[in-house]
C-alpha cells in the first residue's frame, strides 16, 4: 500500500534519546486498547508455582518483558485505523516514545508539559520515570506481531519540504503508525531497539518451546514414539486464528509430513484446516493451508501459572486462506493455533503433541531427525540463548 504525502512540521535535531472442553479465546482486540498488557503489570513471579525445569527461561522472558530497549522524543503519526482507513483526527505530533518489551508507550508532547505546568513543576520530562510518573495516560502499542519500513524521504504535500527519517510501523488489524527523527542515527537507533526487541521476544518463544520440550515432553507417556519419524498425519481440533486481530475459528487440522505416501516431490509437508472432520473424504476445499513455515513455537501464557494448561502456539510461513476476500492468493504470515485440551490431559501434552509432527513436518529446528539445541547454529531452537546470569541475546550496540 503507497504512502500518501504528509506535512508537518519536522522534527528538529535535538529530539534525540534522552540518556478450551474448548479452550477460552485469548481476545481478538485492537493492540492500542486497555488489553496490552503493560510495562509494570506483568503478574509476581513466585519460583514455587514454576516448574523447576522452567525457571530459568521463565526468569529471561520476564527480564525480556521489562527490558527499556529505547526511549526518547520523535513527531508521530496514526497514519491508518484498523480498519485501513485514515483516522478522523489524523495529525503528526509531539510525542515521547518509550519501548519496553514489546509494549510501546507514547506520551504527547503537549500534555506532558501541560500536566508538569498544573502540578507546579514546569519542564519536559528528561528520561522514561519523568513520563511514567506523569498523570498523563499514554497509548500502548504492542509491537510483538509488527513490522517496520524505513524511509529515507517521505514526499509532502503543497510544496513542503520532503520528511525525511521515517519509520513506518505496521501492526495487528491494518493499523500504521508513521515515527520522525531528527536526525539519521536517531532514526537507526530506534530502528535497531525495535528489530532487537522482536528478535529476543521471538527467540524467547522458541527457547520456551525447547525447555518446554526437553522438561516436560521427556516425561510424557509414549514420547518415544512421538519423536520417531513417521509418514502418518497428525489430526485434531484446534481454534485457528488467521493473523493477529482476525476471529478465532474452530477447524479440523490435518498435518501431513513431507514424503507422504511416499510421494519424493513432496520436501516439505503441509498442514490443512478445514471445517469439519470429513472434509478431506467430501472433498471440500480447505479453509487454509500452510504449504512453508520458517519457525512455530509455543506462546508463553500471560502468567507461569497458565504453563500446564496453554496450548496456544504461534506457525510463521507460507499460508493459503481460501476465502472471498483473499481468493486463495499465498502469503507470508502467522497464525494461532490452539489445539482443543482432552479429558484428563494438560495442555502441555496436547501443545507438544501437534508441535512435533509440525516440526517433522517443515523439518524445523533440526527434526524429523535429532533436535538441534545448539546455541551456536541458527537452525536451532535454542539459538543465541544468553548463559546466566545473562537475560540479554545482544546490546543495542550490537545491532
Amino acid at each position: 500500500m503507497a504512502l500518501r504525502s504528509h506535512t508537518h512540521k519536522p522534527a528538529s535535531r535535538s529530539d534525540s534519546r534522552a540518556d478450551e472442553d474448548r479452550p477460552s479465546y485469548p481476545p481478538s482486540a485492537d493492540e492500542t486498547d486497555e488489553s496490552v498488557k503493560k510495562p509494570g503489570d506483568h503478574d509476581p513471579i513466585d519460583p514455587k508455582e514454576i516448574p523447576p525445569e522452567l525457571e530459568a527461561i521463565v526468569n529471561v522472558i520476564s527480564a525480556q518483558e521489562s527490558r527499556c530497549y529505547y526511549e526518547g522524543r520523535f513527531v508521530f503519526l496514526k497514519d491508518l485505523d484498523a480498519d485501513g482507513k485514515p483516522p478522523s483526527d489524523r495529525q503528526w505530533k509531539h510525542v515521547y516514545g518509550q519501548l519496553v518489551g514489546t509494549v510501546f508507550s507514547i506520551w504527547e508532547w503537549d500534555d506532558l508539559e501541560q500536566a508538569a505546568t498544573v502540578a507546579g513543576t514546569p519542564g519536559v520530562p528528561s528520561s522514561s520515570a519523568g513520563a511514567s510518573n506523569s498523570p498523563v495516560k499514554p497509548t500502548y502499542i504492542n509491537i510483538a506481531d509488527a513490522s517496520l519500513r524505513l524511509i529515507e524521504t517521505l514526499p509532502a504535500s503543497n510544496g513542503a519540504p520532503a520528511i525525511t527519517n521515517v519509520i513506518a510501523l505496521s501492526t495487528t488489524f491494518k493499523n500504521r503508525f508513521l515515527l520522525q527523527f531528527g536526525s539519521r542515527s536517531t532514526l537507526l537507533l530506534w530502528s535497531s531497539a525495535l528489530r532487537l526487541a522482536l528478535f529476543e521476544s521471538v527467540s524467547l518463544q522458541e527457547a520456551y518451546t525447547g525447555a518446554l520440550l526437553a522438561g516436560k515432553g521427556s516425561k510424557l507417556n509414549g514420547i518415544h514414539l512421538l519423536l520417531e519419524e513417521t509418514k502418518f498425519k497428525h489430526q485434531d481440533w484446534v481454534v485457528v486464528r488467521f493473523g493477529a486481530g482476525m476471529p478465532w475459528t474452530r477447524c479440523w487440522a490435518v498435518v501431513t509430513p513431507a514424503g507422504y505416501k511416499n510421494k519424493k516431490k513432496n520436501k516439505t509437508g503441509r498442514i490443512d484446516f478445514f471445517e469439519t472432520k470429513k472434509a478431506k473424504q467430501r472433498k471440500q476445499q480447505p479453509l487454509a493451508t500452510i504449504s512453508a513455515a520458517k519457525a512455530a513455537y509455543a506462546v508463553y501464557p500471560e502468567s507461569s501459572l497458565l504453563i500446564n494448561n496453554s496450548t496456544l502456539l504461534k506457525i510463521a510461513g507460507t499460508i493459503t486462506v481460501n476465502d472471498e476476500a483473499l481468493k486463495g492468493a499465498s502469503r507470508d504470515g502467522f497464525i494461532f493455533v490452539m489445539p482443543e485440551l482432552h479429558p484428563g490431559v494438560y495442555g502441555f501434552e496436547t501443545l507438544i503433541r501437534f508441535l512435533v509432527p509440525t516440526f517433522d513436518s517443515f523439518a524445523l529446528y533440526g527434526r524429523p531427525q535429532r533436535f538441534n539445541a545448539d546455541k551456536f547454529d541458527i537452525r536451532s531452537i535454542m539459538f543465541g540463548l544468553p548463559d546466566p546470569p545473562s537475560t540479554r541475546y545482544l546490546d543495542l550496540a550490537d545491532v
